[in-house]
């Protein structure tokens, strides 16, 4: 027996760029811009529609996911780890804009490390734990140099 599904469309979107929407320290929800033509809003990440939200600042998804498998996006601070064996060390997620790429910044320390190499992952989730935002943490944003903009 074989079967054949008719009249049925697949429609697949394959560019996709997500943000996470702030009024200053306050989330107020999360944007999905699809092939740069449609764009989705959402209060909570699960329901989207198509009215905007209203917000002030935009935070865009680094293309990480943590060992929880939530989203990282710009200016979270993470626990990572370079080797899985090794010590989780503190870093920022970071838009590098000399490089034009995502970086994890080193909290204790002047380096920083590109999420990706030549389109590769440099980072597992198992590697990377979610553990506060850059935006309610002036102090280190003041050490940092970083302006929230």
């Amino acid at each position: 027996m074989k079967l054949y599904i008719a009249d049925c469309v697949l429609f697949i979107m394959t560019d996709e760029k997500r943000y996470r929407l702030r009024i200053d320290s306050q989330i107020v929800g999360y944007k999905r811009v699809l092939n740069e033509n449609y764009e989705f809003y959402s209060r909570n990440g699960l329901w989207w529609t198509g009215h905007p939200l209203y917000y002030k600042q935009i935070d865009e998804f680094c293309g990480l996911r943590d060992i929880n498998n939530q989203l990282l996006y710009e200016l979270d601070i993470v626990e990572y780890k370079i080797d899985i064996e090794a010590p989780g060390r503190k870093g920022v997620i970071l838009w590098n804009r000399k490089d034009k790429e995502f970086c994890i910044k080193d909290l204790e320390d002047t380096g920083y490390f590109p999420v990706e190499v030549n389109g590769v992952q440099i980072f597992s989730p198992k590697s990377l734990k979610f553990h506060s935002f850059l935006f309610i943490n002036p102090d280190i944003m003041e050490a940092l140099g970083i302006v929230d903009e």
